[in-house]
């Protein structure tokens, strides 16, 4: 493994390249990145006092791979933490606090759930007759859709008003397409144990007390109101790990004072010299040789944004490689692999869209209500927005202390306003539909817009089964070929960085046993 390429600058990417250059400080790394700049999705407006996320805005602390990476580039005193606080559920022109006592909108508790404003006296029935259900037959691989599990378990009202709401918003898709399995395979594991899910998620919570765990701390067995309190501030991550038996009062999300970005620079900076990074530059084909390495066929962006191999060197259009990395969305395979049918299980996953509006208001004039940091929209109000969260909240440092920021989700399954309205269009538009779901009349500074066009994977049912499939192909036909990324093993920000270690450490071993 003399040289290596990396196709795909994102998190997953450099983080391969960061750990497998100082792992192996004698192989020569090669970083292809199509944008003109690295980090991926992560982008991080810093403008006038703000520091905002037009991509995802944190990441899940509970999964350590991050903050292990953020602290080894030396930023780990700018870890912080947001606090927790009530969030809201806005269904078809009313609002209503999400019930207390809610796992991922599983009741745990009785008295909560009873006094809940969101659900009706025949929908909190319904849901309480999970006490009485047997464990879902599921398939052959043992999965089943988010939306008919908990449908069969808690009835349609908490499917609508809660569940979808809550759990389809993470991955932006269709629930009732989108795979437990790949998702949530716990609430699996604690309904066959337990007989349902009710009695599965109150038997969770109390272990999880019993062992002195917070809730909070458990990720995605948390709270649904686990978002930040109106007035509490952050908390660095040392501070947050140093109050042992009250991470409770603390969310579950990290972030840092100069935005997830500065996580990308820094590793960037900090990247081993045996690393190069080219920026706007496109991966063709990749083409296996007969020795088992691998042709590269670039081309690069020129002046006029257009990527040609025409005025480039002839010995940098096509690369030859020992060993090739890819860790790019699961479209790349369209163009890759083009006659072998093993990858067409990556090339026909579906992919999300959704669009992110960021609005910046003058707190003084803002006639808006501030109590709450987050509202999530049910599917069958008509908007095409899906979340808000007030971001002067939930991460203050992001806001100058005379401003109000909302960040807002525009997107749902089988919508097309996203790809079908210029940024300006989505701006005007977001910014009337929020004003006129949270009832105020100020109008925003500043609007930024960021598409995500068919960006998110979907991991449909039997998605795990795909995946198994196609690596088990790779692993036959194609020596020194590794997929990593969003395509295979979770979208979040650590499940990337998860993936990029496990991998320099399979490469360590393949090393060792040669």
């Amino acid at each position: 493994m003399n040289r290596v390429a990396i196709i795909g600058g994102g998190l997953t990417g450099l983080s391969t390249a960061y750990y497998l250059a100082q792992e192996q400080p004698n192989v020569d790394i090669h970083i292809y990145e199509q944008a003109d700049h690295c980090g991926g999705k992560i982008q991080t407006k810093r403008v006038d006092g703000f520091v905002v996320e037009l991509g995802p805005d944190s990441y899940l602390g509970r999964k350590t791979e991050m903050t292990d990476l953020i602290r080894n580039l030396g930023l780990g005193d700018t870890i912080v933490a947001n606090a927790t606080g009530q969030a809201y559920v806005y269904d078809q022109g009313a609002t209503h606090p999400i019930p207390g006592g809610s796992i991922m909108g599983v009741p745990t508790e009785m008295m909560p759930f009873v006094k809940a404003t969101l659900i009706s006296w025949p929908g909190k029935i319904r849901a309480a007759l999970d006490l009485f259900k047997s464990p879902y037959k599921l398939d052959e691989h043992g999965d089943v859709s988010i939306g008919h599990f908990f449908q069969y378990h808690l009835g349609q009202e908490m499917m609508d008003k809660l569940i979808e709401p809550l759990l389809a918003g993470i991955y932006g898709g269709d629930i009732y397409k989108i795979s437990l399995l790949s998702t949530f395979p716990h609430f699996i594991q604690v309904e066959q144990k337990h007989g349902n899910m009710v009695k599965g998620m109150i038997a969770a919570k109390g272990a999880h007390k019993k062992a002195g765990v917070s809730v909070a701390a458990k990720g995605p067995s948390a709270n649904v109101g686990d978002v930040p309190q109106a007035g509490k501030g952050i908390k660095t991550d040392k501070e947050f790990e140093s109050r042992k038996g009250t991470a409770a009062q603390d969310g579950m999300f990290r972030q840092l004072t100069g935005g997830l970005a500065s996580v990308i620079d820094a590793i960037v900076e900090q990247m081993p010299r045996n690393v190069t990074i080219h920026n706007n530059v496109l991966i063709e084909d990749i083409q296996q040789q007969a020795d088992f390495s691998y042709e590269l066929q670039l081309k690069h962006r020129n002046s006029d944004g257009i990527f040609t191999g025409s005025d480039v060197a002839v010995e940098h259009q096509d690369v030859q490689f020992d060993t090739v990395i890819i860790s790019t969305p699961p479209a790349s395979y369209r163009q890759w692999f083009r006659d072998d049918a093993g990858f067409d299980g990556l090339r026909d996953m579906e992919q999300s869209t959704c669009a992110i509006a960021i609005m910046a208001f003058d707190k003084a004039t803002f006639d808006g209500d501030l109590h709450g940091s987050g509202l999530l929209i049910t599917r069958k109000t008509k908007t095409p927005l899906t979340a808000c969260t007030n971001l002067s909240q939930k991460w203050p440092q992001t806001t100058p202390d005379d401003k109000v920021v909302l960040r807002v989700f525009i997107g749902k399954p089988g919508d097309t306003t996203v790809e079908s309205s210029s940024d300006e269009e989505l701006a005007i538009l977001t910014t009337r539909e929020i004003q006129r779901i949270m009832g105020f009349h100020s109008e925003p500074i500043w609007v930024e817009v960021n598409r995500l066009v068919h960006c998110m994977p979907q991991y449909n049912v039997g998605h795990r089964a795909m995946v198994k499939a196609v690596r088990a192909h790779v692993l036959e036909n194609y020596p020194n070929l590794y997929l990593i990324g969003t395509p295979f093993d979770g979208i979040g920000i650590p499940d990337g960085v998860k993936q990029a270690k496990e991998l320099v450490q399979l490469l360590h071993n393949e090393q060792e046993e040669l």
